[in-house]
């Protein structure tokens, strides 16, 4: 069978600058592994529209077509789907990702024309489905997280996360091509994601990453991530990498094992870390060891608020002393500790953000991202807003998008919270000690102007097509 896997339209973020599918690699090469044909399509990177989608389906003519669905993409799918029926009425239809391990009840009910669906990690199922349509079997009960119809009702068999990862593989970085990339000033042709593990052991009220991979942290070995890291490198040029699974900052001895490996073999690349670290594990011996083989300096710590009532309700287990003790330790070892904070938590007041946005601004932190709470679907704090009623239980999760503001705690306007926000921005970006730093740097600053544009201009959604 022929299987195509695709990106879909969304949010665009900066200006259309892609991120690698990587999950939808790990997916080619499960259907290669089982013997089939995989071909991926990345609407993002490569600027499609729907006659563009349109065109290329029918001449890939696949058997099966899997799409990852986002909740800011519903509608961008819905019209994909349609296409997908017209130009090829045959085709199976199968959506993954994160809406539909977030609201499994759902997603057959709202796309009446998708014949399965796929909730939590997708290369297994994808795989014993693919067995099961080529024999032409009718028997799916079999198949771990698919959702399907039997009898006219809605199946949803329970999902499966195996404790060795390792099964699946590498991405299928052929399809994936790293080097056509560039999204964000971490990113870049000899630069690439990767991730170490799956799952996320902490009880975060806000994230939704438990949801899809589970809430046992899963990790590769050191053997098999450098075999991937020495493959990028020989095969793509890769140069730098960055680290993006929640799972490698929160032990010190995977990081110190990690970083004693990199000396062993004398691997030159340099790398980041796309999220952040655990503050509790941050002391002298790890930072020195992470300089030394080639960490970058640009560190993310989630302090997420300076109130603690608001990081108590989000269990995010942080201890603001703390953050101040590690972040002037960070400073000395050279290291540039950034801060995610979010406002507009539920219950929040606008005394409590304010205390947030003073503490970004006391840090010494060289850059702060403050985001705007995000109810998104199956998570501890929206389960709890539709339940006390100040979500409908119907919420519309397709308006979630990047840098817009889709809820507001009681008592408070959504345009209130944007002025807020982007008073937070100005406030931070604009004291002279930052913005000196952007004016030193080409890259930097444009960056920094395309982040300004796409939060205060909202010019970073996907245009709508025909």
């Amino acid at each position: 069978m022929k299987v195509l896997l695709v990106q879909p339209f969304k949010d665009f973020g900066l200006y259309g600058e892609s991120y690698p599918a990587i999950g939808l690699g790990y997916l080619a090469t499960a259907a290669r592994e089982s013997g089939h044909e995989a071909v991926i399509i990345d609407c993002l990177k490569d600027g499609y529209d729907y006659d563009k989608f349109s065109e290329d389906i029918k001449k890939e003519s696949p058997d099966l077509i899997g799409i990852t669905l986002f909740s800011i993409s519903i509608p961008f799918v819905k019209k994909m789907v349609e296409i997908i029926k017209k130009q090829l009425p045959d085709c199976r239809i199968v959506l993954g990702g994160p809406h539909v391990s977030s609201l499994p009840n759902e997603v057959l009910n709202n796309f009446s024309e998708v014949d399965f669906a796929v909730r939590a990690e997708g290369e297994i199922p994808l795989k014993m489905l693919l067995e099961t349509l080529s024999l032409n079997g009718s028997n799916f009960d079999a198949i771990p997280g698919l959702i399907y119809r039997k009898s006219g009702e809605i199946c949803l068999n329970q999902p499966y996360f195996p404790e060795d990862i390792e099964e699946y593989g590498f991405p299928a970085w052929d399809l994936i091509k790293p080097s056509e990339y560039f999204q964000y000033l971490s990113l870049g042709i000899d630069t690439v994601p990767v991730f170490f593990s799956r799952g996320c052991p902490f009880p975060c009220t806000f994230c939704a990453a438990k949801v899809t991979s589970g809430q046992r942290l899963r990790r590769r070995s050191i053997d098999h991530i450098f075999s991937e890291l020495n493959l990028l490198q020989k095969e793509y040029g890769i140069k730098r990498f960055v680290v993006e699974d929640e799972g490698f900052g929160v032990n010190k001895k995977f990081i110190m094992d990690f970083c004693q490996r990199i000396k062993k073999d004398n691997f030159k690349a340099s790398f980041a870390l796309g999220v952040g670290m655990r503050l509790d594990i941050i002391d002298k011996e790890l930072l020195t060891i992470m300089k030394e083989v080639g960490f970058e300096s640009t560190i993310v710590l989630g302090i997420e608020s300076g109130s603690e009532r608001i990081l108590k309700l989000m269990k995010k287990q942080i201890d603001l002393k703390l953050v101040w003790e590690k972040v002037k330790l960070m400073n000395q070892m050279g290291f540039e500790p950034n801060g995610y904070f979010i406002l507009g938590y539920p219950s929040e007041t606008k005394e409590e953000m304010e205390t947030t946005i003073k503490l970004a601004l006391k840090l010494d932190i060289k850059e702060a991202s403050f985001t705007a709470f995000q109810p998104l679907p199956s998570t501890e704090a929206t389960n709890k807003l539709i339940e006390s009623g100040e979500l409908p239980v119907d919420y519309d999760f397709a308006s979630l998008a990047q840098n817009k503001v889709t809820y507001a705690p009681e008592g408070m306007e959504l345009s209130e919270l944007e002025k807020i926000r982007k008073r937070a921005i100005l406030r931070f970006y604009l004291r002279p000690r930052t913005l000196l730093r952007y004016f030193k740097s080409w890259q930097v600053f444009n960056y920094a102007f395309k982040k300004v544009i796409a939060v205060f201009f909202k010019q970073n959604l996907v245009k709508e097509n025909k």
